[in-house]
């Protein structure tokens, strides 16, 4: 008598095979996204570095002011400035200029709730008392906990990650008023 269809055996080694695939692929996945999320962070950064010098020259904005017309704070002109997405970026974070900087967002761990999308701290702080424009990766907070600044998780360790030491940078804005040609 001819049998047709597949026995226990090689069903159970098909399903085998396909746990182990699993098992490897799935992981794979997870830190395709986060390396996406770092990249898109990083381009985020490289446009609003050179965006916001471009418009302080061209509409002859003094940065040692109060925030142009039109915004509340300078968080909110960088991130229109940059052109940034507001699912991927927010004013504030840590430190001294509070509304004065920005902050990338993604996949990271708020107050111990994993996956909820929170803020590293602010990277990009406008200091108004100098009018510097200044980009400190070392300001990206992996600490943990709660608030704005104090979140710990793969997307902002990655980010902190992709920059070498001393990727700082600091952008004098403020000018005498006298441009010489």
């Amino acid at each position: 008598m001819k049998r047709s269809g597949f026995s226990m055996i090689e069903l159970v080694f098909v399903i085998v095979i396909l746990g182990v695939l699993a098992a490897v692929a799935v992981p794979r996945f997870v830190t395709t996204r986060t390396d996406a999320q770092v990249a898109m962070a990083r381009s985020d950064i490289a446009s609003v570095m050179k965006a916001i010098p471009a418009r302080i020259f061209a509409e002859n904005i003094d940065p040692t002011q109060s925030a142009p017309t039109g915004f509340s704070n300078w968080g909110d002109w960088m991130i229109d400035t940059g052109g940034l997405d507001r699912g991927r970026w927010a004013v504030g974070g840590n430190g001294a200029n509070g509304n004065n900087g920005i902050q990338p967002l993604g996949n990271v761990t708020t107050g111990g709730n994993a996956g909820i999308t929170g803020g590293c701290g602010a990277i990009i702080t406008l200091d108004v008392a100098t009018g510097n424009l200044k980009f400190d990766p070392a300001n990206i907070n992996l600490a943990g906990g709660s608030g704005q600044g104090g979140n710990g998780g793969t997307f902002c360790k990655g980010l902190k990650e992709s920059y070498p030491s001393g990727s700082n940078r600091v952008i004098p804005l403020a000018t005498t008023g006298a441009v010489k040609f």
